[in-house]
């Protein structure tokens, strides 16, 4: 029987700014952290091995299906048993790197930041420290790329992490991705020697259209600097210093229509070897109603029926265009509002309820729970912990960010903060993500049970929410009960 293989987790390794090391970057879990150990051990510890057993076991368990573009366009190979056993196995140490640490950058994109990044002095000696735990790696590697979350150009300490940057193996891929903004002669001339290896570059202007540019951007006035750096980029492929010329735009609702136009430009003014087509992905600083607004793959996006007719464009079919989403749409999401709808349910049913701290306390002596914490820095929260009072001591509350030191008089802990030894009950309070919370905590062995505040809600016999848009499924202790 074949299985589907990925080699990331036997050969690579993501680093995020907070000193985070993840297996790859479509990945939530980390596996450790380099500002609390060094490499080697974060590279053979028990929650590397875990990533490892979910690629054997291929439920690919710890991956995110939507933001990889393997699983994406469902490119991974599938392999014989004995193929798989032999790709299966670990490298001493990691070879390929996704060097993603600084977010330092000279564009403040709305889908990626609400303002420029600027670091204190805690921020760079952490960086330093990163940078200084990985470099001893450096000689032996196969394949890096930087930076992603940032901009090379824009950091000095990225900038001379390159400049000393001189792996053994002459066929080495090295990879950067930049807005393009400080991609000019000078500052490539402190990074030529990289053009000796294997040498890729990947713009990101988003746009060719200078008031979507700009717009996207953040407001920064770099259009003929781009347009002017993507020309020298083109020179430098020309001259063989340059292996691999990439262009990409993150589709959305601004940009959208342009794309057709944008992958011709591409191809018959910058010889582009590729043009990759990235969806708009729910992360870093995007709040959840402006991914709304943005996020054109969403059935009930305004502009998604235009979306549709725009992907007809015969252009789109070159074979250098790559959909890094795999052409797939997004799941049909009402805008959020209707998240608080449902808040407002939860919190008119629990309110009318006389006997609600009653009947929780005695839910909570059948379970035995004397005390318990809360997940979720949101707007229930303060809530919720002030109608538990009198039920069960409320001893904290968990996080994965954190936006709020207290609350309730509660200290607000970090997810990795939380002791996960400890057999705690931990109701968590954004139900909708419960799957991810509930993988997040298994991965670190938690010790103790999670529930749901829908399940919870359901066991006590008031209602809960289906999890669609308005949508309620009201459970009853006694079926036909009005």
């Amino acid at each position: 029987m074949k299985r589907r293989f990925c080699s990331r987790p036997y050969e690579h390794v993501h680093l995020d700014p907070n000193g985070n090391v993840r297996i790859c970057s479509w990945m939530d879990v980390g596996i450790g952290n380099l500002l609390e150990a060094d490499l080697n051990t974060v590279w053979t510890g028990e929650k590397a091995g875990e990533i490892r057993k979910s690629i054997e076991d291929n439920s690919f368990r710890y991956c995110r299906a939507m933001s990889c573009p393997y699983l994406e366009n469902a490119s991974l190979p599938e392999l014989e048993e004995e193929e798989f056993k032999a790709a299966a196995v670990m490298s001493p140490v990691p070879v390929s790197f996704n060097v993603a640490c600084d977010f330092t950058c000279n564009h403040s994109c709305p889908s990626c930041r609400d303002r420029m990044f600027v670091g204190d002095e805690t921020y760079k000696h952490n960086l330093d420290t990163i940078l200084s735990k990985i470099e001893p790696y450096m000689g032996k590697i196969k394949n890096i790329s930087a930076c992603g979350n940032g901009d090379v150009f824009a950091s000095q300490r990225m900038l001379q992490f390159l400049e000393r940057l001189t792996p053994e193996d002459p066929a080495c891929k090295i990879s950067i991705e930049t807005n393009g903004a400080l991609f000019d002669e000078a500052h490539w001339n402190r990074i030529r020697h990289l053009g000796n290896y294997d040498f890729s570059v990947a713009v990101t202007p988003n746009s060719f259209e200078k008031t979507t540019f700009k717009y996207l951007n953040g407001g920064h006035d770099t259009y003929e600097k781009v347009m002017g750096n993507l020309k020298f980029i083109r020179s430098l492929k020309e001259q063989g210093y340059v292996k691999k010329f990439e262009i990409s735009m993150v589709l959305q609702d601004r940009n959208f229509w342009e794309l057709p136009d944008f992958v011709e430009k591409c191809i018959r003014l910058y010889d582009a070897d590729m043009i990759t087509v990235k969806p708009l992905y729910h992360w870093f600083g995007l709040s959840e109603e402006m991914f709304w607004f943005k996020d054109v793959l969403n059935p009930r996006h305004p502009y998604h029926k235009e979306y549709l007719e725009m992907m007809k464009s015969p252009v789109l079919d070159d074979p250098r265009v790559f959909f890094w989403g795999g052409k797939n749409l997004h799941p049909s999401a009402a805008h959020p509002a209707y998240r608080y709808k449902e808040y407002l349910e939860i919190v008119n049913r629990i309110s009318v309820m006389d006997d609600f701290q009653e009947r929780t306390k005695l839910y909570f002596e059948k379970k035995g729970v004397s005390e318990l914490y809360l997940y979720g820095d949101m707007e229930l929260t303060s809530f919720v912990c002030e109608r538990l009072k009198g039920t069960a001591l409320v001893r904290g509350i968990v996080a994965r960010d954190i936006c709020n030191q207290k609350i309730c008089g509660n200290n607000v802990i970090r997810l990795k903060d939380f002791d996960m030894n400890e057999p705690a009950w931990v109701m968590v309070l954004n139900y909708k993500y419960f799957d991810l919370v509930q993988r997040d905590f298994r991965f670190n062995s938690f010790a103790g049970t999670l529930i749901s505040l829908k399940d919870f809600l359901g066991e006590l016999g008031q209602e809960t929410f289906a999890g669609g848009d308005d949508e309620m499924t009201v459970l009853h202790e006694e079926k036909g009960k009005a």
